[in-house]
């Protein structure tokens, strides 16, 4: 869309600085100092700024005026308020999402929803079959879209709306009764949040892949990416509930929970301002006029009809014929098998594996994430320099091998018996793990490069979203048994929901029985339940039974209070799923990695594949570099 006229003389003088409008009409001029951009150069002016219109041409000899932040000019590269501009509403989905993965599946199990293990697994693969349908479609429907407003924006405009409304109603099972109506509510809005995935992930970074046609600044503008989207997992699983949220949401089903929706609301209000400020400023290169218009999902969904080349099997399939990118999917598939593992039982291995005896359980989650968190946003400019000095295929491959090593070092994770060596120990593995984490926008900066190369098999189509689709879409089933066999196995192994409030016993240091320590008064006092009297574990579980499945009870120092000890089988299958799995998962990816093409390893067939694209253009035959 035209830009819209400015409204005052601030405005005014704001247009004139950042004008796109320069006064030389060769793309040469502009790119002439960047060996690594010859390939750019055969494009024209009026080319360029059509099919990407967010760079910015302003140069000191041929502006009109120049960017207060940029004295030599941007020269043909997208500014950085543009690319945060872009990567700004990824902050608010990211720290909605993560803050769900990190706490809703223990809030939904340890709080008032007592809701049910095998209803939340199975809502988890429902979930997914839905998206198998949506995913596709909104693929196929935002790369062909006509219409003035863009391609991309529309979508993003509707989930600005519907994305804080899915989360904020799913951390309010307060309005349906515990058990099996808080298990349904989960269920229901498990699967509104993989609509709102789908509305929102695959228009967005869509359009982040179409931002620039420059090889290295590709890097760059995914790096912008990936720190915003740090920042907000960082925000939303750890920061912010560290400081604001208690114990009232995670553990003790007898007082509600009201802090987590309110910060779900504030995060929600932050994606929705960062999506209008999006749709508002940002711009699209113009549909295709050649390419034809294809009626919307909601008018072919229950349409008999013939089978066409953008139904859902034909778009992987021809995705799949570009073998550089049949490989990275390949990897991507096998690591989607445990790679979200650690996250979701990462909670309960705060709790349950390293104990609370010398931090409180959410606390110490807390702090672990913002360790990890922390290092991860740290190294992506460490990625961002090996990605640059030894090209983005070998930093991925390095990526990928700390990656592995850091999960299988999780395993050495113990029970800390007050002296806070496991703890401070879990906090050095899990900043390790978290390094390996700053280079995961290195796959979609590959994969950027990989749809040029699509560009040339299809003569000139632009399919970004079918296939950053792809690359979401086949993993995600790959990803359902990361989702659901630890809740099963969980299950199967007799995990114990903690004690309520009111059947702890207070315990310490100084409460001391007959010489006893603190871990055999809790043990004392709970074996002493008579059959027949008031129950001192649970209404649903007595004392006995729970001593029959190995749980122990010990004294949380950090609480001052007596609390349960999962069996030694449920803490193993705690570490099996956060450590031993993902990191075996991610070895066979290493495998498939070692597979992708030599000649696709580097800068310079990129340049070479670009100088076909632009010969395609010109109607000539070229060879596939």
């Amino acid at each position: 869309p035209a830009a819209r006229p400015p409204r005052s003389r601030f405005a005014a003088k704001a247009a004139k600085a950042v004008s796109l409008e320069p006064s030389c009409q060769s793309v040469e001029d502009f790119y002439a100092r960047s060996a690594s951009d010859r390939a750019i150069r055969n494009r024209s002016m009026e080319e360029m700024k059509e099919d990407f219109p967010m760079l910015c041409f302003c140069h000191p000899e041929h502006a009109e005026g120049l960017c207060a932040a940029r004295p030599d000019g941007h020269r043909g590269r997208v500014p950085l308020r543009r690319k945060l501009l872009w990567a700004w509403p990824a902050f608010g989905w990211y720290a909605l999402k993560y803050m769900k993965v990190g706490y809703m599946h223990k809030f939904y199990v340890d709080d008032y929803p007592q809701a049910s293990l095998g209803i939340m697994a199975f809502s988890a693969v429902l979930s997914v079959l839905v998206d198998a349908f949506t995913d596709p479609k909104m693929a196929v429907w935002t790369d062909t879209l006509r219409s003035k407003y863009g391609r991309r924006r529309p979508f993003i405009f509707a989930s600005a709306f519907f994305v804080p409304c899915v989360f904020i109603l799913a951390w309010t099972p307060a309005l349906v009764s515990p058990g099996v109506g808080a298990s349904l509510w989960y269920g229901f809005f498990e699967i509104c949040y993989k609509l709102a995935d789908t509305l929102f992930l695959i228009p967005h970074d869509a359009w982040g892949a179409q931002l620039t046609p420059i090889y290295k600044e590709r890097t760059a503008v995914w790096q912008v990416h990936e720190v915003c989207m740090s920042v907000g997992i960082l925000c939303g699983m750890a920061v912010m509930p560290l400081i604001f949220v208690s114990e009232q949401c995670t553990s003790s089903p007898d007082d509600g929970c009201l802090e987590l929706p309110l910060l779900s609301a504030l995060f929600g209000v932050i994606f929705l301002e960062a999506c209008l400020q999006l749709v508002y400023f940002g711009k699209e290169p113009p549909s295709d006029p050649h390419e034809p218009a294809l009626p919307g999902p909601f008018r072919t969904c229950c349409a008999w009809r013939t089978f066409d080349e953008h139904d859902t099997i034909p778009t992987l399939m021809s995705t799949f014929l570009n073998r550089p990118f049949r490989i990275l999917l390949l990897v991507d598939i096998v690591k989607a098998i445990g790679e979200e593992v650690p996250f979701t039982v990462l909670p309960f291995l705060a709790s349950w594996v390293l104990g609370e005896k010398c931090f409180e359980g959410s606390f110490l989650f807390g702090i672990l994430v913002v360790c990890g968190l922390g290092s991860g946003l740290i190294s992506v400019p460490l990625w961002t320099y090996m990605s640059s000095r030894l090209s983005k295929y070998r930093a991925y491959f390095i990526y990928n091998t700390v990656g592995m090593v850091a999960c299988l070092s999780l395993v050495f994770i113990g029970f800390d018996d007050g002296s806070c060596g496991f703890s401070y120990g879990a906090l050095v593995l899990v900043g390790f793990f978290g390094l390996a984490g700053g280079g995961k926008f290195l796959l979609y900066d590959i994969i950027s490069d990989v749809v040029d190369y699509d560009e040339l098999l299809t003569r000139g189509r632009r399919r970004e979203a079918s296939y950053l689709m792809a690359v979401e879409f086949v993993p995600k089933f790959m990803s359902l048994p990361g989702e659901c066999i630890p809740f099963l196995l969980l299950a199967y192994f007799n995990y114990q929901r903690p004690l309520d409030q009111r059947r702890r016993l207070p315990c310490g240091a100084e409460v001391l029985t007959n010489g006893l320590s603190p871990d055999a008064v809790c043990q004392a006092f709970y074996a002493n339940e008579t059959a027949g009297g008031p129950p001192l574990c649970s209404d649903a579980v007595s004392c006995s039974d729970m001593f029959a499945m190995g749980v122990s009870f010990v004294c949380n120092n950090a609480l001052g209070e007596c609390g349960i000890r999962q069996s030694e089988a449920v803490r193993w299958v705690l570490r099996v799923c956060g450590a031993i799995f993902p990191g075996v998962v991610i070895m066979f990816g290493l495998v498939a990695l070692s597979r992708y093409p030599r000649a696709a390893r580097g800068e310079a067939v990129h340049e070479r594949l670009l100088l076909a694209i632009s010969g395609l253009r010109r109607g000539e035959t070229v060879e596939d570099p």
